[in-house]
């Protein structure tokens, strides 16, 4: 009787060693893409005909990060290129616009509204980058 035990037993360890080592390489696809979302596949950059100049050549314009891996991943923000910089500067990440937003415009070549519209969040808005003064329009709620 004991020896039949032990002989299941084993037997059960044979078998659970077997799918382990079928799940192994399922089981290291998803540690690295749980470690490294840039695997995922990751589009970014600015909006196409979202760019507005000033007269001094600073631009503003949408910038979207797109990655997908399980489901699509999407960050929204707006950046400044400062002309002859060829950093672009975030000025605020937000949540999913409105159909038709954000809106910019040059009030002079030192002073940028930008209209978001109704937004469900706002992260870190700058107010000034180098000479250019920013002031946003918006309203907190479900867009």
């Amino acid at each position: 009787m004991k020896r039949g035990i032990i002989a299941l037993f084993v037997a059960l360890l044979i078998v659970l060693g077997a799918i382990i080592w079928h799940l192994l390489p399922a089981l290291y696809f998803l540690v690295m893409m749980a470690k490294e979302p840039e695997v995922w596949g990751c589009d970014e950059g600015l909006v196409e005909g979202s760019r507005l100049p000033n007269g001094r050549d600073d631009a503003v314009a949408e910038y979207l990060k797109l990655c997908t891996g399980f489901g699509t991943i999407a960050d929204y923000s707006i950046v400044l290129e400062l002309g002859g910089v060829n950093k672009p500067t975030t000025l605020v990440e937000h949540s999913d616009p409105q159909p038709n937003y954000p809106k910019f415009r040059w009030l002079d070549n030192d002073t940028l509204v930008i209209d978001l519209g109704k937004v469900s969040w706002l992260k870190s808005p700058l107010h000034k980058v180098g000479s250019v003064n920013i002031s946003y329009v918006y309203s907190i709620g479900e867009p």
